[in-house]
């Protein structure tokens, strides 16, 4: 019963910024297939360069020694990314509410964000490790075709202040990929990285001055690539190649399939499926949080 107060509508939901979605690349598909997951082949070129013998002049006046045989220098795997399902149940009386749908699809429009950046982060999907890749990862996981699903963060730096920690990061992302890779950052370090003038935003992106986009998730829980919570006053902060994903529509129960006559509740049901992946790096850095003080 509402009372004699006027019934109005609650203040829009804004999602806030800088998201993980929005900054995935999201490739077309004409398939449904997906959504069992996706396998891909990954090449990560390390490249190399090497000269004419004939052209080259070394400035001592005599010829450059021969030029060393030319070797494979592109690494190539197959890779593979799990599916995982954000879920939102509105559970109520199946009398006098004729919005269930639109009450259970409002929902998970407010939890999906946070809710796919916490899976993708710690690889946790209804209470079980079952999200790959993800983020906070000390162990590679193959599955039985021998496909890589998980890849092991390796820790640029520990306990580095925040110009120092990202510097080194990036160092090592560019070193081992060469186009523009992705910053990922949970909120509590957002105002230090701020501080130390380390990003820009352009277009409703956060870009890091060496021009990684930089992905701050509500859902990024800061731990250590062995899953373990950091210190007072410090954070994880990781780094990828390019980020990609898939999802699906969101589906609503009906009416109909959603009513338990057993409680007489309608537990109305929104979920959307998602498969994300990264390209080649998995780069760690644990930072400390804070302001300059000089």
């Amino acid at each position: 019963m509402a009372g004699a107060r006027q019934i109005i509508d609650g203040p829009a939901f804004t999602p806030l910024p800088y998201g993980l979605w929005d900054a995935a690349q999201k490739p077309a598909t004409d398939s449904p297939h997906w959504q069992q997951g996706v396998t891909w082949i990954e090449r990560c070129p390390t490249g190399g360069s090497t000269y004419d013998e004939c052209l080259a002049v070394t400035g001592t006046g005599g010829p450059p020694p021969e030029p060393p045989a030319k070797a494979a220098n592109v690494d190539q795997e197959f890779r593979g990314a799990t599916p995982f399902t954000v879920v939102a149940e509105f559970d109520c009386s199946p009398v006098g509410l004729r919005d269930a749908e639109t009450v259970a699809s409002d929902a998970l429009a407010r939890v999906e964000q946070q809710q796919v950046e916490a899976a993708f982060w710690t690889g946790v999907a209804g209470g079980q490790e079952v999200v790959f890749p993800h983020l906070a990862a000390d162990a590679e996981v193959v599955d039985g075709q021998d496909i890589l699903l998980q890849t092991v963060a390796s820790t640029a730096v520990t306990g580095a202040d925040a110009a120092q920690a990202l510097g080194e990061l990036e160092a090592e992302l560019a070193d081992c990929y060469a186009g523009q890779g992705v910053i990922h950052v949970p909120r509590v370090a957002l105002p230090t990285l701020a501080a130390w003038n380390l990003l820009i935003e352009r277009d409703g992106r956060l870009y890091t001055t060496a021009g990684n986009l930089v992905v701050v998730g509500g859902g990024y829980a800061g731990t250590g690539p062995d899953g373990s919570a950091p210190a007072d006053g410090t954070a994880w902060i990781y780094a990828t190649g390019a980020v990609f994903g898939y999802r699906g529509d969101v589906q609503v129960t009906s009416p109909r399939d959603s009513i338990d006559r057993s409680a007489n509740t309608m537990r109305m049901i929104a979920e959307r499926t998602y498969v994300l992946g990264f390209e080649c790096c998995h780069l760690a850095a644990h930072i400390v949080l804070g302001v300059p003080t000089s």
